[in-house]
């Protein structure tokens, strides 16, 4: 059942992209995200990285939307499969939309660090910090709602209270670095993530990224470790 959940919640964020993109295409932005590596001799392995991100944007609101996967095996044997299904939607209150608020539902499922399901529920407000031609700096705080399935662990609900820092730097016309933080905080574990990225415009629509990820939970589910950190070379679609 819970199983279930997560992937209905996975193809209806993925409807609602679809459904964007066919609503209006003037106010449609996104971007395609993969990576691929397969290493063979001693020892065989494989990842797969790939993500969507598909933002629906409008004069006094934006529905923003994102999808990733992150599959590895070594030997034939999978040791890494996790799933982020993200969905937000920002209303407006300044004409040149500074000032938002927000709601936003996340699913995250990991079995190899326990998690059947993730749900996260929040809301609050955003506030552009900081914008010109070179560099933009958003903020967001809130509180919410989270209700974990672990696989072993048994199952906890919490009250958690949200922040996010989002950070781009236009290097110049073909180089851009970003860099995002974002914590959900409450009595039984603190999550905390930060993705940074160098992007580097090749031709067209398309880029190459340089990425790292580092991820930290208080309070993970049974033999999970409390740090994770991840390193990627992706190709990116802007469209």
């Amino acid at each position: 059942m819970k199983q279930r959940s997560f992937k209905i919640a996975s193809v209806a964020l993925l409807s609602l992209a679809s459904l964007n993109a066919l609503a209006d295409e003037s106010g449609l932005k996104g971007a395609g995200e993969f990576g691929f590596t397969k290493n063979t001799g001693n020892t065989e392995s494989q990842s797969v990285l790939g993500a969507v991100k598909i933002d629906y944007i409008q004069p006094v609101y934006e529905v923003k939307s994102a999808f990733s996967v992150n599959n590895k095996s070594e030997n034939d044997v999978q040791t890494q499969e996790r799933y982020v299904a993200d969905l937000q939607y920002n209303r407006f209150y300044a004409e040149d939309k500074s000032y938002y608020s927000f709601v936003q539902a996340r699913f995250e499922k990991d079995d190899f660090a326990d998690l059947e399901l993730d749900s996260l529920y929040t809301f609050g407000l955003g506030k552009t910090l900081l914008k010109n031609d070179k560099h933009l700096l958003k903020g967001e705080a809130g509180i919410g709602f989270q209700n974990t399935n672990y696989i072993v662990a048994e199952d906890e609900d919490q009250m958690i209270l949200r922040l996010k820092a989002d950070y781009a730097y236009q290097i110049n016309e073909h180089v851009a670095f970003t860099q995002d933080a974002i914590v959900y905080a409450g009595d039984n574990q603190t999550k905390f993530e930060t993705n940074s990225g160098l992007k580097v415009a090749l031709a067209g629509d398309l880029s190459l990224k340089a990425g790292f990820q580092y991820r930290h939970n208080s309070d993970p589910g049974a033999d999970a470790e409390k740090t994770d950190t991840q390193t990627t070379l992706t190709v990116i679609y802007d469209f």
